[in-house]
């Protein structure tokens, strides 16, 4: 799936997760850090991750996940969320740019229907 991560977008999780970091909301800030734009956070990366994977996949439940991050997703690129399933219970997600540049990789352990905790 491919998704366009807005500064809308990081403006919102950036309110929501209270990670307010100027290198996320300041293009000044971004741009003495290295970048060229505003960054998104991390974690709103791994969770659109399983968000989009979960949306396609009503009866499964991520039980667990890990992401390492290659480089960061500069506001305004075009990210695309490819899954790869490894076994019926382990998901590979790799999120990569409309230019094939690896932004992460990472993987779900999931479970069908929901469990007693």
């Amino acid at each position: 799936m491919r998704i366009v991560i807005s500064a809308a977008d990081i403006r919102h999780y950036a309110s929501v997760s209270k990670d307010e970091a100027a290198i996320h909301l300041d293009t000044a800030a971004a741009k003495e850090a290295g970048y060229d734009a505003p960054i998104a956070h991390g974690m709103y990366i791994m969770g659109l991750a399983q968000s989009l994977y979960m949306k396609e996949h009503l009866s499964y439940w991520i039980q667990s996940n890990t992401m390492r991050f290659v480089k960061p997703c500069v506001q305004g690129s075009a990210v695309c969320f490819r899954y790869n399933a490894r076994s019926n219970d382990h998901i590979q997600v790799t999120v990569a740019t409309d230019h094939g540049e690896i932004i992460a990789k990472g993987a779900f352990i999931v479970v069908k229907g929901i469990m007693d905790i």
